[in-house]
């Protein structure tokens, strides 16, 4: 039951917990999806746009080598007389040179550039960067561009080939931008390094995969993450250049390995820019987030756990609290005290609550008992009052015999007339009230009796003020306490003591006090006959019964008080409201 109660409160307050917390980060993550994704569009513009620029710029200084040879008509003519062997004169040399010294600055300002050829047709030689000067065709080691240069109908393109710059060397893959000559018969070819313009294109860019596309949808150059493109995703590519030709195309293409963002746009020389960014841009600002989400979510399922296993523990406690506090109240075991957890104002209402059914039960329990107490006393009483009434007739039949053996009162008759006008007196009602007087008168007759039993051991002492006599008392309450101090106090002495019975009035109390010059007491003795008269069912019936009487009738002040010392006697006296 603990398990399932801690289980519950864990489930219980997680959610409410963790719910609120959810529906706030999935309401953010909605918001950071939509500004990823104008950020991706953003960044696919802008870096597209940085491609073209960076392409465009590359593009340009391709044509201006072509404005440089094939603009100048004297220079082209110069040209023209070196590769066709014929005399150059001076200018031509100088024209020349001043090509060749353009070709090695261009080298060394644009490393993307590899070199540079000028080729008129029907001659067998070729004007190079690479060597600085003319070569025999027969002779040069890169023809790849032949080829193509004689199946092309165009003015200007792009081919994506491989160059032989060394016959010893291994081929360079490179650009090459074709460009026709107008006033001759030729062609200016500008080799672009293909690593160096990746990395020209890229830079300072963030996409993850580049392309640029002549008119046909060959790739000419691709960069990036492009190997995990297949043959279906470039041929996707490839069909919507139609569709670019007229404006910029952008969209999500679904690619086998994952969407991508794309924008292409048109470019220089009939060739077109492909720039992609992943979809899985999207989850790389979502790692720190989700990072944050799950330790939020640890913090959450700890501070759960702290709270459930807080109120699991202090419900069982209540719980253990109250089935150990019933246990004890079957056992007539009632505890006032209390318990520990009681922190805040819900603990506090329920204790009170609960003690408050605990002592109305005990108190009905009270009741009842002292019901049945009272009721088996009652009982009791009716029983006992047979025996009295039999002795209080047998007393009268000796008195008659008495006086018919000896012919006159005797003592004998006093004494038999004493003890039944003694028992008439405690046959009447326990509960009514009697004067002073009537009390005393009684309690002489009672000495009468002991007098002749014990002769001169002791000698009672009277002292009140008649004017004390008709006020109201409790019957039968002075009796038991002359008895007290007759066979406690003096019938162990060797020698014969008194007893004085003192009665005062101060202001609207009575204060009866009982003196004897009996043995005395220590005050352990004091107090277990404190105890004892506190009992109910102790031995020393007269003083308990008169105790009880007493603070029943006027109440906690009425309580006997005893003062001793050994050796010297005893006063028991109480106080009572007049």
């Amino acid at each position: 039951m603990r398990k399932r109660n801690f289980i519950n409160c864990f489930f219980y307050y997680f959610a409410i917990i963790t719910l609120p917390l959810l529906m706030v980060f999935l309401f953010f993550l909605f918001f950071v999806i939509q500004e990823k994704k104008q950020e991706i569009q953003s960044n696919a513009k802008r870096s597209a746009q940085a491609a073209k620029d960076n392409y465009s710029l590359v593009m340009d200084t391709a044509a201006t080598q072509y404005d440089i040879l094939a603009r100048n008509p004297r220079l082209s003519i110069s040209l023209r007389n070196f590769l066709s062997h014929e005399k150059a004169n001076y200018l031509d040399v100088v024209l020349t040179n001043s090509i060749l010294s353009n070709f090695t600055s261009l080298t060394n300002n644009a490393p993307y550039i590899a070199s540079v050829y000028y080729y008129l047709d029907d001659y067998d030689s070729i004007l190079t960067s690479d060597t600085g000067g003319i070569v025999k065709l027969s002779r040069f080691s890169d023809l790849s561009w032949k080829d193509s240069y004689d199946s092309s109908d165009k003015d200007q393109w792009l081919e994506r080939r491989q160059m032989h710059q060394y016959s010893y060397a291994e081929p360079i893959p490179v650009l090459t931008y074709f460009k026709k000559l107008n006033m001759f018969r030729g062609v200016v070819m500008v080799n672009i390094y293909e690593e160096q313009l990746k990395q020209l294109i890229t830079t300072s860019s963030q996409l993850d995969s580049f392309f640029i596309l002549d008119q046909n949808g060959n790739f000419l150059l691709e960069a990036g993450k492009t190997k995990q493109f297949t043959h279906e995703d470039r041929g996707l590519l490839a069909n919507k250049l139609s569709s670019v030709s007229l404006s910029p195309f952008e969209g999500w293409f679904p690619f086998s390995n994952g969407s991508c963002y794309t924008r292409m746009i048109p470019a220089d020389c009939d060739t077109y820019i492909a720039a992609c960014i992943s979809y899985s841009n999207y989850y790389r600002d979502f790692y720190p987030l989700l990072l944050q989400l799950l330790m939020v979510l640890a913090a959450m399922v700890f501070v759960s756990l702290w709270i459930a296993f807080t109120i699991t523990r202090k419900n069982f406690q209540q719980i253990d609290y109250f089935v150990n506090l019933f246990s004890d109240a079957e056992r007539g075991v009632f505890r006032q005290e209390k318990p520990d957890f009681l922190r805040d104002e819900y603990d506090l209402v329920l204790n009170n609550i609960v003690q408050l059914f605990l002592n109305q039960t005990f108190l009905k329990n009270q009741l009842a008992l002292k019901d049945q107490k009272q009721k088996l006393a009652e009982m009791k009483a009716l029983q006992l009052q047979i025996n009295p009434h039999f002795l209080f007739n047998t007393l009268q039949t000796l008195d008659f015999k008495a006086l018919e053996y000896t012919g006159q009162p005797t003592a004998m008759n006093q004494m038999i007339q004493a003890l039944s006008d003694i028992l008439k007196y405690s046959l009447q009602n326990p509960h009514s009230m009697v004067t002073l007087k009537d009390e005393i008168d009684y309690l002489k007759k009672y000495d009468s009796i002991q007098r002749c039993r014990y002769e001169d051991k002791y000698i009672l002492y009277y002292e009140y003020e008649e004017t004390l006599e008709n006020l109201p008392i409790m019957r039968l309450i002075l009796q038991p306490l002359i008895e007290n101090s007759l066979y406690h106090g003096i019938k162990p002495l060797d020698d014969s003591g008194f007893i004085k019975l003192r009665i005062v009035r101060r202001k609207n109390h009575l204060i009866v006090s009982i003196i004897d010059t009996g043995v005395g007491m220590d005050r352990q003795a004091i107090t277990a006959l404190y105890k004892r008269i506190d009992n109910p069912d102790s031995d020393n019936i007269g003083l308990t019964n008169v105790n009880s009487r007493l603070v029943m009738k006027y109440g906690p002040e009425a309580h006997l008080k005893i003062n001793s010392k050994k050796g010297m006697g005893t006063c028991i006296s109480f106080r009572i409201p007049i």
